[in-house]
C-alpha cells in the first residue's frame, strides 16, 4: 500500500485488508469474528501453557515401550522397537509405566531424560480418543474441539469451539490488554477457535511482525481502520492486530541503532537444534513470547513427519532428535528466565503394535501424552498399562487405550491456567 496520508485513504475492498493482514502471518481471530475479545494477561504465577501437535500419529511404542516384554519383542523387528541392549539402547525411565518392566525412550530422545529423573517430565502412555478412528482428519478435528455434550451424535461439528477455549473463560482474569493467544501454524490453531482474539507468528518473531509495506504500510492500515464504521466486524480485528504488533516492537530488542529488530538470542547455556529451522523458530517465538512478559496464556504449535507407514526406522530417529532437544532447549530456555510454563504434546493417535511390510507401522489407537513443566508438578495420572499380548489389544491389533484423552488433556490445562499449585512429582 502506497497511498499518501495527505490524501483521502481509499477504502480497501474486504478481500484486500485481509490480504494485507494476512500477509504479516499475525492477524487471525482464532475463535472468529464474533467470537473475539481482547487479550488479558493472567495472574503473576498462572504460568504459560504450550500446547505442541505432533501431526501425523507419532508412533508412541518406537518412542516409549517395555523392551523386555516379549510381546512388544515378537510384533516389531530390532530396528522399530525401542532396544534393551545393543548398539544404540533405549533410555532407560527412573519409574517403568508398566508393572515390572523395562520402560525405556528412544536413543534420540536423550535430552529428555534428565527431565524425567528431576520430576520436570512425566508421560502418560496408553490414551487415546474414545471409539477411536484411524482417519487423520477426523481424529485432530475430534483430538481439538471440546469434549461436546453427551448425545447420539458424537462427532463434534467444524464450529464447535476448540478445547481450550473453555479453560481460558474459566481461568481469566481482567487485566491490562496482552498476547495471549499464539499459534505458529500458517492458520489459526483449531484448538483455539472461540478462545477470542490471537495471533498466527509463522517464522522468526522479528520477520513474523512485519507489515507490508514497512511503517507507511502500519500508518495506512492504522488510518483505514479508524475511518471504518462502528459496526464493520474489521474494525476491532484490525486494531486489536495493529496494538499487539505494536506491544511486541516494543518489547523486542533492536540492532543497528534501533532500525531493525534483532534476532533471537537464547540464554547462555541453552542450544537450539537448526536441523528443522521452522521446528526451532516456532519454539524461540514461544519462548521470546513468554520472556518479554507480554501475557502470554496458550501458544500452539505443529511438529509434522509423523506418518511413518514405511521407512520408520530412518525418518524417526532424526525427527525424535530434533523433537527431543528444541523441546528441552525451549525448557532450559524458561527455567533461564524464571517463567513458569507447561508443555504438552500429543498426537491424534498411536501406531500398530505389528509392523507392516514397508518397515513402517500403520495408524493404530493408544498412544503416548508427555508433559514437561518448569516448577516439577505432577500433572498426568499415572498410566494404567493395557498389555501387548493379542487378547489385550484393541481389536487384537492396537495398544488399547485405558484413559480418554481429552479428558486429560481439559483436566491438565485447566490446572495450568488456573495455576493450581499442585505437588511435585516424586
Amino acid at each position: 500500500m502506497n497511498a499518501s496520508m495527505s490524501e483521502p485513504m481509499p477504502r480497501l475492498r474486504r478481500r484486500e485488508l485481509l490480504k494485507a493482514l494476512g500477509c504479516s502471518g499475525v492477524a487471525a481471530a482464532g475463535g472468529g469474528l464474533h467470537h473475539m475479545a481482547f487479550a488479558a494477561e493472567p495472574a503473576p504465577d498462572a504460568g504459560s501453557l504450550v500446547v505442541v501437535f505432533l501431526r501425523g500419529g507419532a508412533d508412541g511404542l518406537h518412542l516409549a515401550a517395555p523392551v523386555d516384554d516379549p510381546d512388544y519383542v515378537a510384533a516389531r523387528p530390532a530396528d522399530l522397537r525401542v532396544a534393551e541392549g545393543g548398539s544404540a539402547p533405549g533410555l532407560r525411565l527412573p519409574a517403568a509405566f508398566a508393572p515390572g518392566r523395562d520402560c525405556r525412550l528412544h536413543p534420540a530422545a536423550a535430552p529428555l531424560l534428565e527431565l524425567f529423573g528431576s520430576g520436570h517430565a512425566q508421560l502418560l502412555h496408553a490414551c487415546a480418543l474414545e471409539g477411536g478412528t484411524r482417519s487423520h482428519f477426523a481424529a485432530q478435528e475430534r483430538l481439538e474441539a471440546a469434549l461436546p455434550p453427551p448425545s447420539p451424535a458424537r462427532e463434534p461439528r467444524p464450529e464447535v469451539q476448540g478445547w481450550i477455549a473453555p479453560l481460558l473463560r474459566d481461568a481469566a482474569a481482567p487485566a491490562k490488554p496482552g498476547v495471549a493467544c499464539v499459534s505458529t501454524t500458517a492458520r489459526p490453531a483449531r484448538a483455539l477457535l472461540g478462545a477470542g482474539f490471537s495471533l498466527n507468528l509463522a517464522g522468526e518473531l522479528r520477520d513474523a511482525l512485519a507489515l507490508p509495506g514497512g511503517a507507511p504500510g502500519r500508518a495506512a492500515l492504522e488510518a483505514l481502520y479508524a475511518a471504518m464504521p462502528g459496526e464493520d466486524p474489521l474494525a476491532p480485528l484490525g486494531r486489536q492486530t495493529l496494538h499487539q504488533l505494536a506491544l511486541l516492537e516494543a518489547r523486542m530488542p533492536r540492532v543497528e541503532g534501533g532500525a531493525r529488530l534483532a534476532p533471537y538470542a537464547p540464554p547462555a547455556g541453552v542450544q537450539y537444534d537448526a536441523g528443522n529451522r521452522r521446528w526451532m523458530h516456532d519454539l524461540q517465538t514461544v519462548a521470546q513470547l513468554i520472556r518479554m512478559d507480554v501475557g502470554l496464556r496458550v501458544a500452539c504449535v505443529d511438529l509434522g513427519g509423523w506418518d511413518t507407514h514405511e521407512g520408520q526406522p530412518a525418518r524417526l530417529a532424526p525427527l525424535v532428535r530434533q523433537w527431543a532437544r528444541n523441546l528441552r532447549a525451549l525448557f532450559d530456555d524458561l527455567q533461564a528466565g524464571g517463567r513458569p510454563a507447561t508443555v504438552l504434546v500429543m498426537s491424534e493417535f498411536g501406531r500398530r503394535l505389528r509392523a507392516n511390510g514397508s518397515s513402517g507401522t500403520d495408524h493404530g489407537h493408544g498412544n503416548v501424552l508427555w508433559s514437561l513443566d518448569t516448577r516439577g508438578r505432577a500433572l498426568l495420572p499415572p498410566t494404567d498399562w493395557p498389555g501387548l499380548a493379542i487378547e489385550q489389544l484393541d481389536n487384537g491389533l492396537d495398544l488399547k487405550a485405558t484413559r480418554e484423552v481429552r479428558a486429560v488433556l481439559r483436566d491438565v490445562g485447566k490446572k495450568v491456567l488456573a495455576g493450581e499449585e499442585l505437588h511435585a512429582v516424586g
